[in-house]
């Protein structure tokens, strides 16, 4: 799937001038950002700031086992997990806080830091759910422009790093540690690398993303989250001078987790596998759905107000996990 992503970008790279239009490539038109769920995107022009606010909320429901599905009894009789100690369904809300601004033509920089709200429920109904909220990692990245070329089109490098500013020893009210899957960041410096392609004509535009998260080193609890891939391909269409609709497929791969936890116990690890660093990352492709709206005139102008429903389309987890169901985001951007 990963070598699928990477022919996709370079055929879009050369194939597109078909469609591409006269002028160059824009970001003044709704079309002109991606999707409201792909981050660092675009880029701006010397001296041009940009802040941003995004609210998204994922609901996972269920197990799988793999990419099938199962039931607590059926994990508890393969595994021998306790069936009561399996979770349910957990939500995830996640503010997101961003702000870019061009120091030249070329290079751009952004920085973005999230706020979590996580809440898992157990199979076990006289077992309280688990509750972490804060701060999380806070990452910062450097967009430089490779190419721009006829027709519309140009490519940027991604290059960014994020600080291990997140939680990763989150307790019960017992003082248990909670799960991986409940902590609110990675611990690591984690290097983000991606590339990212654009193209526009005079009423679509389309991308494409690819990159990933490579752990640099063990957290302070001894162990590491799973280095992630990950890829989009999308396209837009503009309806009017301020609104735009859009599609988008993405695809994802994480590894499951190194080392294990200082605090969690074999026991912990028997009964339940957010504890098994073996029951940690997925394969996930997802379909997205979005509209971006941008206020051209008036006392708004420059805002853009998005919003995003995606679900997936295949997913295969590593052991027993939740089952993703759906992921919504809305934002709000503002360029001056």
């Amino acid at each position: 799937m990963n070598n699928i992503f990477l022919k996709i970008l370079s055929l879009l790279a050369l194939a597109c001038p078909a469609l591409a239009h006269d002028g160059n490539w824009t970001a003044a038109r709704p079309d002109g950002h991606a999707p409201i769920s792909v981050m660092g995107d675009h880029m701006h022009k010397m001296g041009e700031w940009m802040v941003s606010y995004r609210y998204m909320t994922m609901k996972m429901e269920g197990l799988l086992d793999g990419s099938s599905e199962v039931t607590a009894m059926g994990a508890n009789s393969k595994y021998g997990f306790n069936a009561m100690m399996l979770p349910k369904e957990m939500t995830m809300d996640m503010h997101m806080f961003g702000a870019m601004h061009a120091i030249s033509d070329q290079l751009t920089l952004m920085g973005m830091l999230n706020y979590l709200d996580n809440e898992m429920t157990m199979q076990g109904a006289s077992i309280a759910p688990m509750e972490t909220s804060g701060w999380g990692d806070f990452k910062l990245s450097g967009l430089y422009d490779l190419a721009r070329m006829e027709g519309g089109r140009r490519v940027h490098l991604n290059l960014g790093i994020s600080l291990p500013t997140g939680g990763v020893d989150e307790k019960k009210a017992d003082g248990t540690i909670m799960p991986y899957g409940m902590q609110l960041g990675s611990g690591t410096w984690d290097f983000l690398p991606a590339l990212t392609f654009l193209g526009q004509s005079d009423d679509y535009s389309w991308g494409a993303q690819v990159g990933g998260t490579l752990r640099l080193d063990d957290n302070d609890r001894g162990y590491s989250l799973g280095n992630r891939f990950e890829a989009s391909l999308w396209g837009a269409k503009n309806i009017s001078d301020s609104l735009s609709v859009s599609a988008k497929i993405d695809h994802s791969s994480q590894d499951e987790l190194d080392g294990q936890d200082k605090d969690v116990t074999m026991m912990m690890r028997n009964m339940s596998p957010g504890y098994d660093p073996n029951h940690q990352g997925n394969d996930r492709t997802s379909l997205g759905l979005g509209f971006n709206y941008y206020f051209r005139d008036g006392g708004l102008k420059g805002h853009r107000m998005a919003a995003e429903w995606e679900t997936p389309i295949s997913q295969k987890a590593n052991g027993v996990q939740l089952e993703l169901d759906s992921v919504w985001t809305l934002g709000w951007q503002y360029a001056w």
